[in-house]
């Protein structure tokens, strides 16, 4: 429609009396001011729309940013969770481990996880036979041989081993 306005004008612009063959300038010189004001007002509707899209635009910037970083807390909060119930975890483990009085609920599952520990610890004992290895018996890392200390936890191989045949032989 717009354009078809225009168009119109300047069809205008080009009329003259054909009798005559000349220009009627009152009508060329309205034309053209009809032609101005219609260009102006398009051009501060298209400037009006086009600020209000920067508007949405900005604010839809401003929420996704907002959004971002909300998720971002909430997924530190969540993984600190995970951090401390684990931590919790092994705060009743390690109790169950020195005998201490622990809620009945837990033993079971205390059980299964020093059942995986004794058998982990002798998969990774089956592991270092295959290297060629030793395993420290305080922190479970494999080491050479020959390793006076544990490279891992600083552990003094021979008072470990001596130790930890005393206790075999105790049980024995």
């Amino acid at each position: 429609m717009e354009h078809l306005m225009c168009t119109i004008h300047l069809k205008k612009l080009g009329r003259f009396d054909r009798m005559k063959g000349e220009v009627n300038m009152a009508d060329l010189r309205e034309n053209l001011e009809n032609l101005g004001k219609i260009i102006s007002e398009k051009a501060e509707v298209v400037s009006k729309k086009t600020g209000e899209v920067v508007e949405v635009v900005a604010k839809k910037a401003e929420q996704t940013v907002e959004i971002t970083k909300i998720k971002s807390q909430i997924s530190t909060m969540q993984r600190n969770n995970q951090r401390d119930f684990k931590d919790i975890g092994k705060i009743v483990y390690e109790k169950y481990k020195k005998g201490e009085v622990v809620d009945e609920a837990y033993i079971e599952l205390c059980e299964a996880i020093s059942e995986r520990e004794e058998s982990i610890s002798k998969s990774k004992e089956e592991i270092a036979a295959w290297k060629g290895l030793e395993v420290c018996p305080k922190c479970n890392s494999h080491m050479d041989a020959d390793a006076a200390y544990c490279p891992k936890c600083g552990e003094k191989v021979e008072e470990a081993k001596k130790s930890e045949n005393e206790e075999r032989f105790e049980e024995e």
